[in-house]
């Protein structure tokens, strides 16, 4: 497989405490994102990306701080050109 470094857009559900101000509405929308990384796996629910990937004798050992994105929240993933 080739190794893929991916931009996900997507939105992510936000959180405030306290009351809600009628007079800013668009602080109470869901929050876009942007998280960049090497896709690990596509699924049919998610896509998963890690931030930091380890390398022996140069191939994939392993991979660590995950992110699980639900297909659902995704608007758009971009493959990130460059050198690999």
């Amino acid at each position: 497989m080739k190794e893929k470094i991916v931009c996900v857009e997507w939105e992510d559900a936000g959180y405030i405490s306290g009351y809600y101000d009628r007079k800013t509405p668009e602080n109470f929308e869901p929050v876009l994102t942007r998280t960049v990384g090497h896709l690990i796996k596509r699924t049919s629910k998610s896509v998963i990306v890690s931030q930091d990937r380890f390398y022996k004798k140069n191939k994939i050992d392993d991979d660590r701080h995950i992110g699980i994105i639900p297909k659902k929240m995704i608007r758009r993933i971009t493959e990130l050109k460059g050198s690999q």
